[in-house]
């Protein structure tokens, strides 16, 4: 087991590198006055994800949790340093990390739910048995996709 001190570092590392990840699909939010500025705006791969998972919704969660996992592929070779390495233990890891941000912020962004609720969403039991059948799904089509290559 790493050191207190090594845990708190880890720890300290992956809150920064989540606000740096959260910040990547945020909604610019209208005009605030107090502040005078606004909030960071999304990115055109991630507007566009996020579309394609709105109407994919429209038909089932399955269908736009499929969509994000093959949207979220297309980003991750375009923009690699999304993922989160130093605090995963692989790639694949690193990857699930990245879609469990992309779906909070994908919430928010849909339905103007604060992070709380769409924290709260993502970790409702359905929720997450859908993710894990969604991940299955998508990994036997890529098998299959690698088998035809091949």
């Amino acid at each position: 087991m790493a050191s207190l001190n090594k845990q708190q570092k880890r720890a300290k590392r992956a809150k920064a590198k989540a606000k740096q990840i959260r910040m990547v699909g945020r909604k610019p939010l209208a005009q605030d006055d107090d502040l005078g500025h606004l909030a960071e705006p999304i990115p055109e791969y991630t507007l566009a994800m996020f579309s394609k998972m709105r109407d994919a919704e429209a038909v089932s969660r399955n269908e736009m949790l499929l969509t994000l996992l093959r949207e979220l592929a297309f980003i991750i070779v375009d923009h690699p340093e999304l993922l989160d390495m130093e605090n995963a233990e692989n790639e694949g890891m690193a990857a699930t990390h990245l879609a469990a941000d992309m779906l909070i912020d994908y919430r928010m962004w849909a339905d103007g739910m604060d992070r709380e609720t769409a924290q709260a969403w993502l970790s409702e039991p359905e929720f997450i048995s859908d993710f894990g059948i969604a991940l299955d799904t998508y990994g036997q089509s890529a098998e299959a996709q690698e088998e035809k290559s091949e």
